[in-house]
C-alpha cells in the first residue's frame, strides 16, 4: 500500500478540534518537501446533529471537501491528494455512510473505532471501571460489523482497542483472531498506526503477531499537526 515516506496515510486537519492550527495546504507543502507521492486526508467524520466531540461539525463538511478538492486541482501535477474521512461504525448511521460515499463523493471511508453504541449508551459515557474491563470487547465487535458492511477501505489502529489492557490476555487474543479473520475474509487492509507506537499500550505487538504475513498492511501517520506529521512519517 506504499511506504510511509512516499504515501502519507491518515492525516487530520484543524477542524477536528484537537489538532494544530495549520491549514490543509500546509500539510501538502510539507509532504512535497518530504518527497511524498501521495497524501491521504482522513479527518474525523462529523455526524448529523453533531452528537460527538473531537471532530469537525457537520456544517464544516462541505467546506472540508471543497477546500481539499481545490487543492487537489492546484497540485495535481505534483502530488496525488486523496480525500476521505475516519469514522466509527455505528449501525444507526448506515444511511449516512452511503451518503458520504455516493453523494459527497469521498474517495473512501476509514474505519477508526474510538467508541461504539451498546444498545443503551455510547461507550464514552461508561464508568472508568467498565471501560477498563469491557470497552475492548465492544470496540472489536463494532469493527467486525463495520468491516462486514463494505463501507470502509481499511481499518485504522485496530490494536488500539486494547489500549486499556495493561496485560495481554487470552480473551484479547481470541478477540484479535476474530477481528483479523474478518479482515482477511473481506481482504480489507489493517493499519499499523505510527502515532500509536508513541503511546503506552496503544500499539500491541501481540495483535500484529497474529496477522498473516501476506495480509495487506498500511502505515498511517495519524498526524494532527505538521510537526507531528514530519516527525512520525520519518519513523
Amino acid at each position: 500500500m506504499g511506504e510511509p515516506n512516499t504515501y502519507l496515510f491518515h492525516v487530520h486537519t484543524y477542524r477536528c478540534k484537537h489538532a494544530g492550527s495549520e491549514k490543509d495546504e500546509d500539510y501538502i507543502l510539507k509532504a512535497l518537501q518530504m518527497g511524498a507521492e501521495k497524501i491521504s486526508f482522513t479527518d474525523h467524520a462529523p455526524f448529523p446533529g453533531n452528537p460527538f466531540g473531537n471532530r469537525m461539525n457537520i456544517e464544516q463538511l462541505d467546506e472540508y471537501l471543497s477546500t481539499l478538492k481545490a487543492l487537489r486541482k492546484k497540485y495535481f501535477e505534483q502530488i496525488k491528494i486523496e480525500i476521505g474521512l475516519e469514522a466509527e461504525y455505528i449501525p444507526a448511521f448506515k444511511y449516512y455512510y452511503k451518503t458520504l460515499l455516493k453523494d459527497k463523493k469521498l474517495d473512501y471511508l476509514v474505519l477508526g473505532q474510538h467508541m461504539f453504541f451498546d444498545g443503551i449508551d455510547y461507550s464514552f459515557s461508561w464508568t472508568a471501571e467498565k471501560k477498563n474491563t469491557e470497552e475492548h470487547i465492544g470496540l472489536v465487535n463494532s469493527m467486525i460489523e463495520g468491516i462486514e458492511t463494505g463501507f470502509f477501505k481499511y481499518v485504522a489502529h485496530p490494536d488500539r482497542a486494547f489500549r486499556r489492557l495493561k496485560v495481554w490476555t487470552p480473551q484479547a487474543e481470541e478477540l484479535s483472531k476474530k477481528l483479523i479473520e474478518a479482515a482477511v475474509k473481506a481482504q480489507i487492509p489493517l493499519e499499523k498506526n505510527l502515532s500509536s507506537m508513541e503511546k503506552p499500550h496503544n500499539f500491541r505487538p501481540e495483535f500484529w503477531s497474529l496477522v498473516p504475513e501476506n495480509h495487506p498492511v498500511i502505515y498511517g501517520v495519524d498526524a494532527h499537526s505538521t510537526a507531528e506529521f514530519e516527525r512520525i512519517a520519518k519513523k
